[in-house]
């Protein structure tokens, strides 16, 4: 049973919409309760020297997963929306291979591997307890359906399917269930969404329990079992403008509790480490999409990655020492094919990161008093220092 969070995570500066537009560069407000000015400490610089690159050149790369022993990590290729392909590799780096054919795929043949694939979508892959297999959602069944695919047999089995649901992201629970997500299909794509709820599958039977029943004024997505609760994301808003934020779901009794509410920022896709008893997800609360980590029981969370550009989809090793996530680059235009993005899978030394950061944050702290700086703001810089070196005395 995993340990149960108490206490919904709190930020320590954040900031408005508005501010979430700005440059990163460029120094944020924070509004505090009393609703007071604040400005809020300078920002970091990216911890590059915890990152390694494993996957680069591969287009528009998506969901990077572990194997529960740490050894192997799953990811996808998008094509198009019609179209998208599994990849495997070994977690430290090295070669790519198609999960189900086991050609080697490369920057040069990744593209002519995608249009061999055309119109068949097996993505968004996530490993079973015991690792003996993976739960992915497939378009073989026109719509999304839930499939296994065994790695002893090398066989792929249909779950679940309901043309009138789209069913996405499973996810394994400690009862042999699967948590997904998803929703009626659009009129334009009949693997696109007009909202999202959660849902447990019996894999045995195909059996659906809905977790959640949105009208569609909010949307549920990325659940994950939390011990013998549901962990996901619930999006609010118009698009472009939208809040989201960490949910934890009790399935027997549907009660549902904000672990951010953080207005003004979009937060989604978080991922437990029962090990670090840790949560880590994306979040724009600083301007751009990053990478961060959050203790729900001490109510204190810290930015891991400082990039220009999105870094999203995190995924813990099984220890918790590593995070492997996704780094975007500029997003092309609609009529530009999919292959034609790039986004590479890379990993941070969650150590390392953090004893960086808290040697920026410290500095900046001294810099700040050096230069008698307003009280508020060197209270937010040395409260943003003890952040990470709370969070490195996990490790």
């Amino acid at each position: 049973m995993l340990i149960q969070p108490n206490l919904a995570l709190a930020s320590t500066a954040p900031v408005t919409a508005a501010s979430r537009s700005r440059s990163r560069a460029e120094t944020a407000e924070a509004a505090p309760a009393d609703g007071a000015q604040v400005l809020a400490p300078p920002v970091l610089e990216n911890p590059d020297d915890a990152v390694k690159k494993l996957a680069v050149g591969f287009g528009y790369t998506e969901f990077p997963q572990v194997s529960p022993d740490g050894e192997k990590l799953v990811f996808n290729t998008v094509g198009d929306f019609t179209t998208s392909q599994m990849l495997i590799m070994d977690a430290r780096g090295g070669k790519v291979r198609s999960l189900f054919t086991g050609e080697e795929v490369t920057s040069d043949n990744v593209k002519a591997f995608l249009a061999r694939h055309k119109d068949h979508i097996d993505e968004q892959a996530t490993w079973s307890l015991d690792g003996k297999s993976l739960f992915f959602r497939t378009n073989r069944q026109g719509t999304f359906a839930l499939a296994r695919y065994d790695f002893k047999s090398e066989e792929q089995t249909v779950l679940a399917h309901d043309p009138k649901l789209n069913m996405k992201h499973p996810a394994e629970t400690e009862d042999g269930w699967l948590v997904a997500y998803g929703g009626p299909p659009s009129e334009k794509y009949a693997t696109v969404d007009q909202y999202t709820n959660l849902f447990l599958v019996n894999p045995e039977n195909g059996q659906v329990r809905m977790l959640t029943n949105t009208d569609g004024s909010v949307s549920y997505k990325h659940p994950i079992a939390y011990g013998d609760k549901v962990l996901a994301h619930k999006e609010m808003g118009q698009e472009g403008s939208e809040q989201a934020d960490l949910v934890l779901i009790d399935p027997a009794t549907g009660a549902e509790t904000n672990l951010t509410n953080t207005p003004g920022a979009i937060e989604r896709h978080p991922m437990y480490c029962e090990k670090r008893h840790l949560i880590a997800f994306h979040s724009d609360e600083t301007g751009d999409k990053n990478i961060w980590i959050g203790d729900p029981d001490g109510g204190r969370k810290c930015q891991l990655t400082f990039y220009g550009r999105a870094a999203q989809s995190p995924c813990w090793s099984p220890g918790g020492k590593k995070i492997y996530f996704v780094k975007k680059d500029i997003r092309q235009a609609e009529d530009e094919p999919f292959y034609a993005r790039q986004a590479e899978i890379r990993v941070l030394d969650v150590k390392d990161a953090l004893k960086d950061l808290a040697k920026q944050a410290r500095a900046q702290v001294k810099d700040l008093e050096k230069a008698d700086a307003p009280a508020e703001q060197v209270a937010a810089a040395r409260q943003r220092y003890e952040d990470y070196k709370y969070f490195l005395d996990r490790y």
